[in-house]
């Protein structure tokens, strides 16, 4: 059974990291078979909201190419973004220059059609949390705080404990019966 180290911190005030948490539960004659870290390989990653659609500049593979005015709360970004879902006032994760996407893919400034692009709006597949790539960028809840970084907004810098139940544990079989061996 596979139990988010989040979902027991619900259940139970610990004090405790997942390693910690995970001797523990040994301690207790429940079997972790392992801790696995679920952080996604991208860094740099935040909220960003498109302030302006500030003109066209063509299509581009079937895809109309819109430059758009993006704020995280301190700075502004032009950015060219192909995204059908690009519209003012959608917060979307945003990777400014420096940021690093899945497979160590450093953004920096681009020059499409002869504007420059400082940094780029992103869907789910570019920052390998989904499949979906055509709805466009990963769009945010509208009270999305400007800024912050996107792992921590969405509780994604998490860890999972990977526990083997014994037949002579069906109490915990359940978060609810793992979190109450913390306790």
């Amino acid at each position: 059974m596979k139990v988010p180290y989040r979902w027991l911190r619900e259940f139970v005030d610990l004090d405790l990291g997942p390693a910690e948490a995970a001797d523990r539960l040994l301690n207790a004659g429940i079997e972790v078979a392992a801790v696995i870290p679920t952080r996604p390989d991208f860094r740099g990653v935040v909220v960003g909201e498109i302030e302006a659609v500030e003109r066209e500049l063509g299509d581009s593979h079937g895809r109309r190419l819109v430059l758009c005015r993006v704020g995280t709360g301190e700075r502004r970004f032009q950015v060219i973004c192909g995204a059908p879902n690009a519209a003012v006032g959608l917060r979307a994760a945003f990777a400014p220059p420096g940021a690093v996407l899945p497979g160590g893919r450093e953004v920096g400034v681009a020059r499409i059609r002869g504007v420059a692009s400082e940094g780029m709006l992103c869907s789910e597949r570019e920052l390998g949390l989904g499949e979906e790539h055509e709805a466009g960028v990963l769009a945010l809840e509208p009270g999305a705080p400007l800024g912050a970084d996107l792992v921590e907004h969405l509780g994604l810098d998490d860890y999972v404990l990977e526990i083997d139940i014994t037949p002579n544990r069906p109490d915990c079989l359940s978060v609810v019966g793992v979190a109450r061996e913390l306790a």
